[in-house]
């Protein structure tokens, strides 16, 4: 019996593909709720509402696209429903053509990944992993893996014959779980937190090792926590000038920037949008194997951000940041040993480790 997510690997050398915009770009309830969490994890990498063009009348369009360059590698990832709300007509059975879908795709050296709807809806961040899992798994990269050490593992959903979907649309199956969609609205950012992941994962394990040689600690994590590492990161945004929405909140966005080459194995992805008093905080994961100081000042240029907390501490930031005359800066960083320019204000990153951790002591 099938079972979600149902995952095939590629079984031949891929071909290279061009994408064209499809006209028709309706798309369904769980696939608008899902993007959002997609693109926080897959972002750069990441493709929808296209068609593969390959000359064909009727072309297949893949709910998504992710396509890795420096792998290889082509996934479509498809979000599989029992049956469709116009007319309640069973699809996705274990008895439809899916089968001839998948096979065009791997006959062109591509992986597949298929969800169930409701996996979508109830555990988009779990369905990531999976994602994640199968990129580590077609790579032989462990990173891929690092930052999802609190996740679950998905649960299976058993996939439904044609009289089983009949049965589902009879009782309203789907709107079961509908109402656990959230209608995500996203703002531009006022505040934008960028991670160097490579200076904060050293700066933590460094933090971590000489915690283990204090004596009157009992315990304490044993990796960053975002949610409780926004918390601290928070005090600090008052520096900055606010711009609230008519509800009263500040939108802000924190990107981390993960390079594929370095660990991040001390830190976790526990959390996707942290409200901490007036801050809404939106959490981008973006994995890269370019120098991230530059990926990091081409977005500060590209969307001309006014207001950067930037965590990051390297020779190749000062020049830099010296082109970034325009950008209200505050370094979140060691305030010995560093790199970074002394002019700018600074909040002590070494501090908010440390109360993000939540250490314990001793009570004797």
């Amino acid at each position: 019996m099938k079972e979600y997510p149902y995952i095939f690997y590629p079984k031949s050398h891929p071909v290279e593909e061009k994408f064209l915009i499809a006209k028709n770009n309706k798309t369904g309830l769980s696939e608008n709720f899902f993007e959002n969490k997609f693109h926080k994890f897959f972002k750069k990498y990441s493709y929808k509402n296209v068609i593969i063009d390959d000359d064909r009348s009727h072309p297949f369009k893949p709910d998504y696209v992710l396509h890795i360059p420096q792998y290889n590698l082509y996934i479509d990832i498809e979000i599989d429903e029992p049956y469709s709300l116009k007319g309640e007509i069973p699809i996705h059975t274990i008895e439809s053509k899916d089968e001839l879908r998948n096979q065009y795709f791997l006959e062109r050296g591509w992986g597949i990944i298929r969800f169930a709807e409701i996996q979508v809806i109830k555990f988009p961040d779990l369905c990531c992993k999976v994602i994640s899992e199968y990129i580590r798994n077609f790579s032989c990269d462990s990173i891929w893996l690092e930052g999802f050490q609190e996740f679950d593992n998905l649960t299976v959903i058993k996939a439904w014959n044609t009289e089983q979907s009949a049965d589902m649309a009879k009782n309203s199956y789907r709107k079961t779980y509908f109402n656990l969609l959230k209608k995500t609205r996203v703002y531009e950012p006022c505040i934008s937190i960028l991670v160097d992941g490579i200076y904060l994962n050293k700066e933590i394990r460094d933090t971590i090792r000489i915690l283990k040689d204090v004596n009157k600690i009992k315990s304490f994590n044993k990796f960053v926590k975002n949610s409780l590492f926004l918390n601290q990161l928070a005090k600090y945004m008052g520096h900055f000038e606010v711009v609230k929405k008519a509800d009263g909140t500040v939108h802000t966005e924190i990107a981390i920037y993960v390079s594929n080459h370095h660990s991040i194995e001390s830190y976790s992805f526990d959390s996707e949008l942290v409200e901490i008093g007036q801050y809404v905080i939106n959490i981008f994961y973006i994995r890269t194997h370019d120098f991230i100081s530059f990926e990091i000042t081409d977005k500060i240029k590209d969307e001309e951000l006014k207001q950067v907390m930037l965590i990051a501490d390297d020779p190749a930031y000062p020049p830099l940041l010296e082109e970034l005359n325009e950008t209200k800066f505050i370094l979140v960083k060691n305030g010995y040993d560093t790199h970074m320019p002394v002019h700018l204000k600074y909040a002590p990153l070494d501090q908010i480790i440390e109360n993000s951790l939540e250490i314990k002591y001793d009570l004797y």
